[in-house]
């Protein structure tokens, strides 16, 4: 899936970007995703759930510092200092 910048150019997400990485080349995911939304997000969802259910709290701890490094960095820019 394609996102556009402000100057209307698209550019690809982290996600997509493993995705490309991980699934054959020659399957179009995207065009997929498009035909059959339902069926996709119910594999997305048994994924996620699959995936929680195993490793949920590590997931968690991730996330967790993943947002509380972003936070920092970003409040740090708006005071005008580097935190980190």
């Amino acid at each position: 899936m394609e996102d556009f910048l402000d100057d209307g150019a698209p550019h690809s997400s982290t996600a997509d970007d493993l995705l490309d990485e991980i699934l054959p080349e020659d399957l179009d995911w995207q065009r997929l995703v498009r035909t059959y939304p339902l069926p996709a997000l119910a594999v997305a969802a048994a994924g996620g759930f699959l995936l929680g259910l195993l490793h949920g709290p590590t997931l968690v701890a991730a996330a967790s510092s993943y947002v509380a490094a972003q936070v920092s960095r970003q409040v740090g820019q708006v005071i005008g200092q580097d935190l980190a």
